[in-house]
């Protein structure tokens, strides 16, 4: 899911027809690449027509975030049938819902 918010804020900073968000992170779990950061760009890059966006491998999660959280999210994903940027359709939330079944959600997991 999205926070309405970000997803406003990133749609207010769009110069052009076709919003073009630059690289955003990924990583390799499992032999599938899947976005580290960046969804809400990625999202309004495909609200505005953007079928290819540019990405760079994440070099430093492995040694910065737990990756079982990552793991987690993952599959919570996978169980909701949010395979690729165009699943979050749909799936666009205000800043409570966001906090409390996203946030607090993947907070849980890394507090273990």
């Amino acid at each position: 899911m999205l926070n309405a918010p970000k997803v406003a804020a990133v749609t207010d900073r769009i110069e052009g027809a076709v919003f073009e968000p630059g690289p955003l992170p990924v990583y390799e779990f499992d032999g599938d690449w899947y976005l580290t950061d960046g969804h809400t760009r990625a999202f309004v890059a495909f609200l505005t027509g953007c079928d290819r966006i540019s990405v760079v491998a994440d070099e430093d999660l492995e040694s910065e975030y737990d990756l079982s959280v990552y793991r987690a999210c993952i599959e919570w994903c996978a169980q909701e049938g949010i395979e690729r940027v165009p699943d979050l359709a749909g799936r666009v939330v205000g800043p409570e819902t966001f906090q409390t079944e996203w946030i607090d959600r993947c907070q849980a997991i890394a507090d273990g």
